[in-house]
């Protein structure tokens, strides 16, 4: 076979794929239970609690919300941000402390205050994310917390991560 021959028989080869062409691969195991939700910080990827205030506030118009239900989810939610901002804040700035305390290297003592500060802010929080699903609960009606359950459900994952107040 002259070099030429030989040559175009490699190039339609290359050129098809056929000389390279990869078996299959093997789906991949899936991770233990528990693994890919648990982050390395002692938090959770996904919202544990669902934050239907926002929701019940963005849409109280199709859940038709009363006056007085809206100015109570309203007052509600004005009183209870004024805790929340602020804890948010230390949570924030003790995350960076223990980060800045772990590369410098500062003692075990220092570090345990720092979580031990964290997990003490982090379950308020959780306290209050629960206290914001209870009173939109108590305030709304049967069928309008199953219209806002199905509403929350048909939102994207991560919409109230994301969300400002």
């Amino acid at each position: 076979m002259s070099k030429s021959r030989l040559t175009l028989a490699l190039l339609g080869l290359l050129t098809t794929g056929t000389a390279f062409a990869m078996p299959p691969m093997k789906p991949m195991a899936p991770p233990p239970p528990g693994c890919h939700v648990v982050m390395r910080h002692r938090f959770l990827h996904h919202p544990m609690i669902p934050m239907v205030l926002p929701l019940a506030e963005m849409r109280s118009y199709s859940l038709h919300l009363s006056d007085h239900q809206v100015s109570t989810l309203a007052v509600w939610h004005n009183r209870h941000m004024r805790v929340a901002v602020p804890l948010m804040k230390r949570l924030r700035d003790d995350k960076r402390a223990l980060h800045e305390a772990l590369l410098r290297g500062a003692g075990t003592g220092t570090v345990h205050d720092i979580l031990d500060r964290l997990d003490h802010d982090h379950a308020r929080l959780l306290d209050l994310e629960v206290a914001q699903v209870r009173i939109v609960r108590k305030t709304l009606s049967v069928d309008q917390w199953h219209k806002l359950v199905n509403m929350y459900h048909r939102m994207p994952p991560m919409r109230f991560m994301m969300m400002r107040h």
